[in-house]
């Protein structure tokens, strides 16, 4: 019997509690389950669900899932492949480019690629329980021990791990927000058909209240998500109109008829003091998120749940100090560039006449595209900009 299930009379019936069952959540829940250890993953909704979300994962995200072993299942879902993206301004400043040869990203809807998550971690041995919502945590001597639910029931664990997503309950009770959001953003995203030229690359369009960014899902459907300033003055007070009126521009969407409602979400500007406390640890967007524009955040909920699990396999067999520590610089080293470099584009994309120079130089040196996608992609860090190689073109 592997040391981690072993346990005293007294101790708790769970080793860990997942809260929050999306990407992160599930994909920790399904690593901890197949190292043995006694896992609860624990959910508000019930799967499959609707998501709001870009439905885009990047190459780098694709190399994760192949990590994982589940390239193969996602990509016997419904889907499409993003071979690389078209940015384009309203003044008409515009670049495409495409990830290196050989790499591509998905497209696939949220609802059917989490679902497909949740039962690989039940799959694995982990108990999921939807409708579960949490409001606060269990602890004892300053450590935390445990979930209350809204109805009262309280659940002890020996760890607890928030992937709870924006607005996360565990980040709140842990006190690990570090200020309120400053760049407030909202988005509304809807399925659409009809989509005009797309081929195999996505889109992003700015507009002077944000940007519209499309993908094809596969099923003959592209997912659009406008997101805008929470203060953009647009007519209409309803999210449908909203986004009607976003979308209303966009040339590939002339003809295209929406097929879902819309879903709304933001803002984004989460930041975080630190991703660990005394038994309990965060993971995925709970762990501090920016901005979505571009389009990273699966890679870190999958590539954070491989240190998350990691970690909390560590502290369940030995020093859960030191491997939370471990975890906390593993999980800034990992993605300190790129949240840098995610302010550094929106400062960009946010200012029409800097984006024209960025265009511009972009067009002249095709290199630079290329290269700031394979960043963003996830496929070299953010120091691979600064290259000798890139500098000398």
């Amino acid at each position: 019997m592997p040391f981690g299930l072993w346990r005293p009379v007294g101790e708790p019936d769970w080793d860990a509690i997942v809260v929050g069952a999306g990407p992160a959540g599930s994909t920790t829940a399904r690593l901890l389950g197949g190292r043995g250890h006694r896992v609860l993953l624990l959910d508000r909704a019930a799967f499959p669900r609707p998501k709001p979300c870009g439905d885009s994962i990047n190459p780098g995200a694709v190399n994760e899932l192949r990590e994982l072993g589940l390239l193969d299942l996602i990509r016997g879902l419904p889907h499409a492949p993003i071979a690389g993206w078209r940015v384009r301004s309203e003044r008409g400043h515009a670049f495409e480019a495409e990830f290196p040869c050989g790499t591509s990203g998905i497209g696939i809807d949220r609802s059917d690629f989490d679902a497909a998550l949740v039962s690989e971690a039940v799959r694995a041995g982990s108990t999921l329980r939807c409708g579960v919502r949490v409001v606060d945590l269990l602890t004892t001597d300053g450590d935390v021990a445990g979930v209350r639910g809204a109805d009262g029931e309280e659940i002890p664990a020996r760890v607890v791990v928030g992937a709870d997503g924006l607005r996360s309950v565990v980040v709140r009770k842990l006190g690990l927000i570090r200020r309120a959001p400053r760049l407030r953003k909202m988005a509304l995203t809807a399925k659409v058909r009809g989509r005009e030229g797309g081929g195999c690359l996505g889109e992003l369009h700015l507009t002077p209240w944000g940007c519209v960014g499309i993908a094809d899902v596969g099923r003959d459907t592209a997912n659009v998500v406008a997101v805008m300033s929470a203060g953009a003055k647009m007519l209409g007070r309803g999210a449908e109109t909203r986004f009607d009126l976003a979308v209303s521009s966009i040339p590939s969407l002339t003809g295209a008829i929406r097929v879902s409602r819309v879903l709304a979400t933001g803002p984004f500007d989460w930041p975080t003091r630190g991703t660990t406390a005394p038994g309990a640890l965060l993971v995925g967007d709970a762990a501090g998120y920016y901005d979505p524009f571009t389009g990273q955040g699966i890679y870190r909920a999958l590539r954070g749940a491989r240190l998350a699990a990691k970690a909390v396999d560590e502290a369940l067999r030995g020093d859960a100090d030191a491997s939370f520590r471990r975890y906390e610089a593993a999980y800034r080293r990992s993605f300190a560039g790129s949240r840098r470099l995610q302010h550094l584009i929106e400062g960009v994309t946010s200012r029409p006449w800097l984006f024209g120079s960025a265009a511009t130089a972009f067009q002249r040196w095709p290199i630079l595209p290329n290269r700031l996608l394979e960043v963003t992609g996830d496929l070299a860090p953010a120091s691979h900009l600064l290259s000798s190689s890139t500098c000398r073109h």
